[in-house]
């Protein structure tokens, strides 16, 4: 029945992809439809996952006029699954899809995003990962992919759950994460963790795919920085067996021009060995 379940889901949303693509609509327009979310339930602060999860990341850039499609990949997840995924719009790559001028003034790209994009190869835009799978030969994925892709891990038992807790400082925009982590399954490689900070519904010009500038484009989930580098921090040299638990905290001053209202923290698990997510989480920064 579980895979069932799956199966039903994978068809609907085939159909729902390649029958509606190629038509961007101006401007994008929220789902209406709002999925039942049951992979994570709120324990007082604290949020604590109950299913697996996948992190889908997208190298994408404003100058990009077909960079709007995979955006819309996205969001078409999104209104299925809801937070059992993960995305994080990351814009790095070619400087023509990139860079600012007059008509895209503002500058989207970081030091660590670009870090992030060099250690995968990101050379073409749009382009992403999922769960950075198949690393490193066919770990690129086009957003043609990503969501038979997606269906696949959210099928599969989940490794590892978060329990995340965060808290905000207003006056000193001190942004703080406690993460706790639990292995489901055993670990034999080196494990690492991830952190980033994304920001929502930042209004700035983008490039549409008929060449038009859409001047109130709405851009989310966009890489802001990494506290822990772009790669991370190990935290067990040695995996770890069914039931151990990693506990950790990570502290990020956030720039001003950042709403910390729109923006969210995103930790990864990941194998060090093949750079595979083992099991992603996202909580606000504001709670």
């Amino acid at each position: 029945m579980h895979y069932l379940k799956y199966f039903i889901l994978f068809i609907f949303s085939s159909y729902l992809f390649f029958n509606s693509c190629d038509v961007i609509d101006e401007p994008f327009k929220d789902n209406t439809f709002i999925p039942i979310d049951t992979s994570s339930t709120i324990i007082g602060d604290t949020l604590v996952q109950t299913e697996r999860a996948v992190i889908v990341e997208d190298f994408t850039g404003h100058r990009c006029k077909n960079c709007p499609k995979a955006s819309k990949a996205i969001r078409e997840l999104d209104s299925l699954f809801g937070s059992k995924i993960v995305p994080l719009a990351i814009h790095a790559g070619p400087s023509n899809f990139t860079g600012t001028n007059n008509d895209y003034p503002i500058d989207f790209t970081t030091q660590e995003g670009d870090d992030i994009a060099t250690h995968f190869g990101i050379f073409a835009l749009p382009m992403g990962l999922v769960q950075r799978l198949d690393y490193p030969n066919s770990h690129q994925k086009t957003y043609s992919a990503w969501s038979a892709l997606t269906f696949l891990e959210l099928a599969k038992s989940p490794e590892a759950l978060f329990s995340l807790n965060a808290e905000y400082d207003s006056l000193s925009r001190t942004a703080v994460l406690n993460y706790s982590v639990e292995l489901s399954s055993n670990q034999t490689n080196p494990l690492w963790i991830a952190v980033y900070i994304k920001e929502s519904e930042i209004i700035a010009p983008q490039l549409m795919p008929n060449n038009a500038r859409n001047e109130t484009y709405i851009h989310k989930n966009v890489f802001r920085n990494a506290p822990l580098g772009p790669l991370g921090n190990l935290i067990s040299q040695n995996g770890g067996e069914v039931g151990q638990i990693f506990n950790g905290s990570i502290t990020s001053n956030l720039d001003p021009l950042l709403n910390a209202k729109e923006c969210e923290w995103v930790i990864l698990l990941y194998d060090k060995s093949n750079y595979k997510v083992i099991q992603p989480g996202s909580t606000l920064v504001y709670p």
